[in-house]
């Protein structure tokens, strides 16, 4: 096609913006006639809603083929005027009008008719609530007229006009009626001079010094319309003008395309130049809705490669080819008396089909400014090297010599990109997101140690790792902290310690030295590719199976509840529980409860906890308050849960309930424990060569499950979407996090990793979203404040919180066990195999348009979901036996079966069914809609 070739090589075609669309209707107000706003577009159709005084809903626009072919007949046959050479609203309104006279033969009547109604004054939406104000500055201005003058449509003064206004009085004009609004209107005087009527305009207002002052006054006083800040930067207008006029006795239409972008003041409902004016009016007729034709070529002028030919077309044939092919681009839905339910079923249809269409009208050459720049910034891409993270070099350590030398230049900018406002509510929000885990984990953490390591180990160790991590990492955007697969760990282990006699936190700092030797290997040899392998198959086995244990373990200790406290005896005693710690480390037994309802109100207190945290997070996809308030009622779900229940618990008195044991300030948990330092040979009792050598077997599966982590970690957070700017650094943060595993062991202090969750919490807070989205599309991300200040003040603060052991102490253990009981059940609600187990119990006619259910037989996908639902049973049966700390030896020997799985499944259903890792955990952070703080 010709006009795609002038199209590209056309420089205007550098100067194209999107577009703001404006549908106008005649109507009339009082004596005068008024075109008022009746929709608007930026990509999306808004329709103002009479009745409720409103913007409606933003939403796709359904057409009609009929208006559409309406539109195709008034370009065909109406006038077309592109590159008009004039800049203001009288002078373009008498070259329409020119132009229409000519190609409709029409008579001087009808033609005052048309030029009246064009200069007709516009009412906007947005000004209806300003009315008021507007009148009685109006009514200031009448003041200084001199007398027998009277200022006209003030909102459509333009500079250098001095058009008279007697076309534009509204008693010279005939009735009018109106298509999409029918009603009568009383009859205008007709035959009457209109210069006997109104006097002209340039006569009415005198620029003398304080009319000068009272105009300004008025425009000072104008409101503008909260659309405006939704315009993308150097738009231009089109507005859309239609409406019957029994003055009129034929259809009149004409497209106009000015030489550039006009300030015509209150032509449009935001101040940005306008470009485009369609008009069609007319006599009432039945066959024709003016309102259907105003929309449909209103959506015409909002579609980009609509758009891009109406600024590039050189004649009125450019114009039809591009209707022509948007109308093939176009689908139909037949008539029929649908029900509700069917149409939504055949909204994920239309999606897929459209996307089709869509690549289809590209791939013919029809392409926006925005692909033209995706392709040659593709281009570029291909010419360049790509430096993949997890490639390898060969040489030792050249990953991470790689990731050394790619962050090191940009160390002095992570501190200084912090100084901005969008890191403050970053601090607090992941400050509480991450304190809730730490003493929650904390506390369960003494309860599986026998209180060789507790809260204030937990709240230390989160802290120091946290901050060292920060200085040093790769990706300083990824949260350190406790997480459950760890947590199962430390009990295996102490329950390993215990079985064959060993001193636990001695041979603990030696597993935790073989930890830091093994990941300084992978790191010398390279090996972070391999976290390629672990594909969504075997991530959700692994989440699958947590997840249970965390359920188990919080009935688990409901029942142990019950059974140490039944409800039948209602004794009080003075229960074996700390009150406070003495100076000397011994505990102090002091207060008397009643037990008799010990188990019942545990009971309320961990359910209770559950369900507050579990209604708070639902809050997120409600329509309750703004999205960023129920973001963050969501996000601190957990913490208020905790606080609302440790209040329930205070104020039941009298009734016992085992509470955290904190010591104070930065004191060991157990007063066995001498000090912060353990001897890797013993503390008691010397520590064994063999017992040394056998730490290196739990070493190997702590190993697994820490690069697990902090691969998954880091993948999750390198999405291309994701627009991170310095990279990350898989083998420096595996490095870094193993030399930390071994200093906690010294320590004595709980092993730390990499939190997915928190990490993308933390990553959400500080994105930057845009605030010039079009009304009804998600915001998009515009940046992320990439830095490590916050993580190091985050860490900081949970350090400081160890000296709040008087409050931690108020916390039941219940209530730790309750959030147990909603991470459990939260996450399954982020697991794919979950939503297929059930679809195993459902009919396929009711199953979802889901990617893995529309592409794989049925069959196929049952016997995927079987075959992971078997290796769950088969790790739980292992954890219930002597060998459970061995489960992620276990969960690397899903790999090989994952691959033997492309033996009875397709490339393409594989897909489907094993999609990227990194959706595992990001399937409910895909909306833009939390505590961003805006540009």
């Amino acid at each position: 096609m010709d006009s795609v070739h002038s199209l590209r090589n056309d420089q205007s075609f550098l100067s194209f913006h999107e577009g703001f669309v404006e549908l106008e209707e005649l109507t009339s107000c009082g004596n005068e006639l008024v075109w008022k706003e009746r929709a608007r577009w930026i990509k999306l159709e808004e329709d103002v809603e009479e009745c409720a005084d409103r913007w409606g809903k933003p939403h796709i626009p359904c057409l009609t083929y009929r208006s559409l072919r309406e539109v195709e007949t008034n370009l065909q046959n109406g006038a077309i005027l592109l590159d008009l050479p004039r800049g203001s609203l009288p002078s373009i309104s008498e070259a329409v009008v020119d132009e229409i006279k000519v190609l409709k033969n029409l008579g001087n009547e009808e033609c005052r008719t048309i030029k009246a109604a064009l200069l007709a004054r516009h009412e906007h939406q947005y000004q209806q609530k300003g009315g008021k104000h507007r009148k009685i500055i109006a009514r200031r201005l009448s003041r200084i007229m001199p007398q027998g003058k009277r200022l006209v449509q003030p909102a459509n003064t333009h500079q250098g006009c001095s058009q008279s206004v007697q076309e534009n009085d509204p008693r010279s004009l005939p009735k009018v009626s109106f298509k999409s609004k029918p009603l009568l209107l009383p009859p205008l005087q007709r035959g009457v001079d209109s210069s006997e009527q109104i006097e002209d305009f340039t006569v009415a207002v005198n620029h003398d010094h304080s009319t000068d002052e009272n105009l300004d006054l008025f425009e000072n006083h104008k409101e503008t319309s909260e659309i405006q800040e939704k315009i993308p930067e150097n738009a231009q207008a089109t507005t859309v003008l239609v409406g019957a006029h029994s003055g009129l006795s034929c259809v009149i239409s004409a497209f106009v395309r000015l030489a550039g972008g006009c300030d015509l003041d209150n032509f449009a409902e935001v101040k940005i130049p306008v470009r485009f004016i369609f008009v069609l009016l007319g006599p009432e007729d039945d066959r024709v809705d003016y309102h259907e034709v105003g929309r449909s070529l209103s959506t015409l002028m909002s579609d980009k490669i609509f758009l891009e030919f109406a600024y590039q077309a050189k004649n009125r044939q450019d114009l039809l080819e591009a209707l022509v092919s948007f109308m093939g681009d176009s689908l139909i839905i037949p008539p029929g008396e649908w029900d509700r339910n069917l149409l939504n079923q055949t909204v994920p249809i239309l999606a897929n089909q459209a996307k089709e269409l869509s690549s289809r009208r590209r791939r013919g050459g029809i392409r926006s400014r925005d692909v033209e720049k995706e392709t040659f910034r593709e281009v570029i891409q291909e010419n360049e090297t790509f430096d993949d993270p997890l490639s390898r070099t060969g040489r030792f350590c050249g990953g991470l010599v790689r990731d050394i030398k790619r962050r090191f230049p940009l160390y002095l900018s992570d501190f200084k990109d912090a100084l901005d406002v969008h890191c403050l509510p970053a601090i607090i929000f992941v400050y509480f997101a991450c304190l809730a885990p730490a003493i929650t984990f904390g506390g369960l953490l003494s309860e599986k140690t026998n209180a060789w390591m507790g809260v204030s180990e937990m709240i230390l160790a989160t802290a120091l790792s946290g901050i060292l991590f920060s200085l040093f990492a790769g990706q300083p955007l990824i949260i350190i902290g406790a997480t459950g697969p760890l947590l199962v760990f430390e009990k295996s282990t102490f329950q390993l310690s215990e079985s064959f006699g060993i001193e636990f936190l001695p041979w603990r700092a030696w597993v935790g030295i073989w930890v830091m030797v093994i990941c300084f290997i992978i790191v010398a040899l390279e090996g972070c590719f391999l976290i390629k392998y672990f594909t969504r198959f075997t991530e959700e086995i692994f989440a699958l199976m947590i997840s249970i244990i965390f359920l188990y373990d919080a009935f688990y200790y409901v029942g142990h509840v019950f059974k140490l406290y039944p409800l039948s005896d209602g004794a009080t005693r003075n229960m074996l529980t700390p009150s406070n710690f003495t100076d000397n480390g011994e505990v102090n037994y002091t207060k008397s409860h009643s037990t008799a309802n010990t188990a019942l109100l545990s009971t309320v207190l961990m359910i209770g906890t559950f369900f507050v945290a579990h209604s708070l997070r639902k809050l997120r996809h409600s329509h309750f308050f703004g999205p960023r308030a129920r973001r963050i009622v969501s996000d601190f779900g957990v913490f208020i849960a905790i606080v609302a229940m440790v209040t329930v618990d205070w104020l039941t008195e009298g009734v016992y309930t085992q509470k955290l044991s904190v010591p104070d300030g930065l004191s060991v948990t157990s007063p066995n424990r001498e000090s912060w330092l353990i001897n890797p040979m013993g503390v008691t009792q010397p520590m064994s060569a063999g017992a040394i050598f056998a730490a290196l077997i739990p070493a190997i599966l702590v190993s697994i499950l820490i690069f697990m982590e902090i691969e998954f970690t880091g993948i999750i957070l390198d999405k291309k979407d994701h627009k991170l700017k310095k990279g990350v650094g898989y083998n420096l943060d595996l490095f870094v996090l193993g030399l930390l595993v071994g200093l906690c062991s010294i320590l004595g202090l709980p092993w730390m990793c990499a939190t997915p969750v928190h990490t993308l919490s933390n990553f959400h807070a500080l994105t930057v979203i845009s605030t010039n989205h079009a009304p009804g599309e998600h915001a998009h991300l515009i940046g992320v404040k990439e830095q490590r200040l916050t993580n190091i003040v985050i860490h900081l603060l949970i350090g400081f919180t160890v000296f709040l052991s008087p409050v931690m102490r108020l916390i039941p253990i219940a209530v730790l066990f309750g959030v147990f009981l909603f991470l459990g059940v939260a996450s399954l609600s982020h697991i794919q195999l979950v939503e297929r187990v059930k679809l195993l119990f459902i009919p396929s006619a009711h199953h979802p348009d889901e990617r893995f259910v529309m592409n794989v037989k049925t069959s196929k996908m049952h016997l995927f979901t079987i075959v992971q639902v078997c290796c769950v049973c088969a790790l739980i049966a292992m954890k219930l036996t002597v060998v459970a700390p061995a489960f992620p030896f276990f969960i690397i020997c899903m790999i090989p079966l994952r691959k033997l799985l492309e033996r009875f499944f397709s490339s393409e259903e594989l897909e489907a069914l094993d999609t990227e890792v990194e959706d595992v955990y990001d399937s409910d952070m895909d909306e833009y809609d939390s505590i961003h703080v805006p540009i």
